[in-house]
């Protein structure tokens, strides 16, 4: 397949996805890319969480490398699944909301993707996605022989899983195979079945109660539902949240096992395993529950835990990387390339320098019209368009940024760069009445 050459890419911080003339050990191997919703690292036990909520990813990473300094490309599904699939940022790959109006519109149409790329190469290519944000209307189709998106957001981890597994067992042994699944169930309403449900001393759905009472919070829980002015949230209700959001990622993390069994049992040599998440989630450390509207670390910090090769001796786990890293690391262990520039680097040989900055960018809704964030190894700043104002936060001595420092120069400076960027093409945008119910009930509109 032919690709044209894309107007607006060819800028200071791009890099090329370095050219790989071979695999990295086995010719045309295979690659498992799972996405998690909504899951944050730090609820994650082997990136250090007090419960054990990841028995299956722990001995992924143990078996492979775990990620410690990742960003999301930004704070809600749609932009930050097309950074994951595409190598871009969000400027680049265009997908994201139109504010006032509440339009939404898909990655530009003549980008390449993952799947195109791993396809027009001879892989079998499959995709199952659980929201309609990643849904064909918005691009994510392109590259799979087989698509399916369960549009209503209610695809449950089992059947998903189900579904990835038959379609694994028809693949012929001869030929490799791409096969991206995406797991839905951490998101909110947090209603995983039993007893994932009671796992941590929780009870019943947070629809039953969640974060309500006499702390000030709204009784309807939501992405955009928060703490009004100098209210203290009702700790049993937030732990009781938590406790369910921590059931979802226990139940998902089964169910990864469950899919990685049957990838076991294929016995292909120097199969790929990337397991990632396209955001994390907010328990009130800055005011709120949800996402979208913030880029704190719960919200940015992300897992990338890649497993399934030797080769991984290559990678450094110190490493500053995000989203955008994930697409040229398959590529190039595949010993293929993007047609086109993009934004992100091989996870292969990427050395930890300290110096890599990565920016996300937030969603544009609310009070807060629009935020940027950049990220090193040891800082994160966060600058507010809307109030001209930034905070610097060393990640470092202040994991959970509770403590703004003053602006950092040099990250100010490249938020101000990449706020600045012209997007490089104009969407086709989906009329606000085609998605409206969809972002109201996922919560990213009131």
């Amino acid at each position: 397949m032919r690709y044209p050459r894309l107007p607006g890419l060819v800028l200071a911080a791009i890099v090329l996805t370095a050219t790989a003339s071979c695999t990295r050990g086995v010719e045309r191997p295979s690659v498992v890319l799972v996405i998690i919703d909504t899951l944050r690292a730090d609820h994650l036990s082997c990136y250090g969480y007090r419960r054990d909520t990841s028995p299956v990813l722990d001995s992924l990473a143990e078996a492979g490398v775990m990620m410690e300094n990742v960003t999301a490309q930004s704070s809600w599904t749609l932009p930050a699944t097309a950074s994951i699939m595409s190598g871009q940022t969000p400027v680049s790959h265009g997908a994201g909301m139109d504010v006032p109006t509440g339009r939404v519109f898909g990655m530009d149409p003549e980008m390449p993707l993952l799947a195109m790329v791993m396809n027009d190469n001879g892989y079998a290519t499959a995709g199952f996605f659980n929201v309609y944000l990643l849904s064909g209307d918005f691009g994510f189709h392109r590259g799979f022989d087989l698509f399916e998106c369960r549009d209503d957001g209610n695809g449950k981890a089992d059947s998903t899983v189900s579904s990835a597994i038959r379609w694994l067992q028809r693949v012929p042994d001869d030929r490799p195979f791409l096969l991206v699944v995406h797991l839905f169930d951490p998101h909110d309403p947090y209603d995983p079945p039993r007893p994932f449900d009671t796992l941590y001393g929780t009870g019943g759905s947070e629809r039953d109660g969640g974060l309500e009472g006499d702390g000030g919070l709204e009784r309807e829980i939501g992405f955009w539902k928060f703490t009004e002015e100098g209210a203290v949230a009702d700790t049993g209700s937030r732990n009781r949240l938590e406790g369910l959001y921590d059931g979802e990622i226990a139940w998902v993390d089964g169910q990864l096992g469950r899919l990685m069994a049957q990838v076991r049992d294929l016995e292909r040599e120097g199969t790929l395993v990337v397991v990632t998440a396209d955001h994390g989630e907010e328990f009130l450390e800055h005011g709120y529950v949800g996402h979208g509207r913030t880029l704190y670390p719960e919200i940015t910090s992300v897992p990338l835990i890649i497993s399934g090769t030797d080769a991984l001796r290559d990678v450094h786990p110190e490493a500053m990387c995000g989203q955008v890293d994930i697409t040229p690391t398959i590529l190039d262990y595949c010993g293929l390339e993007m047609p086109v520039p993009v934004r992100g680097r091989s996870l292969f040989g990427l050395e930890h320098t300290g110096t890599r900055m990565l920016s996300a960018s937030g969603i544009n809704t609310g009070s807060q019209l629009y935020q940027v964030s950049v990220r090193t190894t040891r800082k994160q700043l966060i600058w507010n368009a809307r109030t001209d104002s930034a905070e610097t936060y060393r990640l470092d001595l202040d994991p959970l940024a509770q403590e703004p420092l003053p602006a950092d120069s040099a990250l100010l400076d490249r938020a101000l760069f990449y706020w600045s960027t012209p997007r490089p093409w104009e969407p086709d945008m989906l009329e606000s009445w085609e998605v409206s119910p969809v972002l109201r009930d996922l919560g990213y509109i009131d």
